[in-house]
């Protein structure tokens, strides 16, 4: 009898695609790594625990949020000054939920908040992904 396979947390799907190689593979990327705690959660690994799987995710998304800044800077968008807020902003809530989590020893909590950053940021792609594919550069800088 094979084993029930527990559901993804967030399945990639064609729709989220941008159509841009490097930020299509970051966004399966941070899908992938948040797939992973959600899996871990479910195997009844509590948040103190993952905090290595925990700290991946947040380097990445540094990772690919300095990416799009970089193309953003680039382009000279006029979006870039306020995607570096939104960028901060979104660190900073990401470390709150984290301490939350910790607190309550609830790993949900963190789940939650990722999963409505993904939706924030597909959503935010609807504005920034005109300039992503303006851009030809092999190579982007953040200053």
């Amino acid at each position: 009898m094979e084993k029930a396979q527990k559901p993804l947390y967030i399945v990639w799907q064609d729709k989220f695609l941008q159509n841009e190689s490097i930020i299509d593979e970051q966004h399966r990327g941070a899908v992938a790594i948040i797939n992973s705690l959600h899996y871990f959660i479910q195997q009844g690994y509590g948040l103190r625990d993952l905090m290595p799987t925990v700290n991946v995710l947040k380097s990445y998304l540094n990772f690919h949020f300095k990416t799009e800044e970089g193309i953003l800077h680039a382009m000279q968008s006029p979006l870039l000054k306020q995607y570096r807020l939104d960028e901060a902003k979104i660190m900073d809530e990401f470390d709150i939920q984290c301490r939350l989590g910790l607190r309550d020893n609830e790993a949900q909590i963190l789940l939650v908040f990722l999963k409505k950053w993904w939706q924030d940021h597909l959503k935010l792609h609807k504005k920034i992904t005109p300039y992503l594919h303006k851009w030809e550069g092999d190579y982007c800088r953040t200053s």
